[in-house]
């Protein structure tokens, strides 16, 4: 059940909705490329560096789209509550 799954906190879509398409994923392995190349060019505190801000951009990236699904979804509410709220004639009679 939905709301049960919610209420235990296993619903979290940043863990369960995984781009499947193949331009993510190629974009994914040439991220991974990219790091591996630094790791062997740069020193440990150098790569220490890129660690760090690689996981602050990836950080900064999930508080960006978790607000905005936060606004899509109220945006959603209110759409339905407007759209609820409209004075059909046959909506009052049911």
């Amino acid at each position: 059940m939905i709301l049960e799954s919610l209420y235990c906190g296993n619903i979290c879509p940043a863990d369960q909705a995984i781009p499947l398409d193949k331009e993510y994923q190629k974009l994914r392995q040439k991220i991974l490329k990219g790091l591996e190349e630094l790791e062997s060019k740069l020193t440990p505190e150098q790569m220490k560096l890129v660690n760090q801000f690689h996981s602050d951009v990836i950080s900064s990236h999930c508080m960006e789209v978790e607000t905005q699904f936060q606004y899509g979804f109220a945006l959603g509410m209110l759409l339905m509550k407007d759209v609820y709220e409209l004075p059909f004639p046959d909506k009052r009679t049911r």
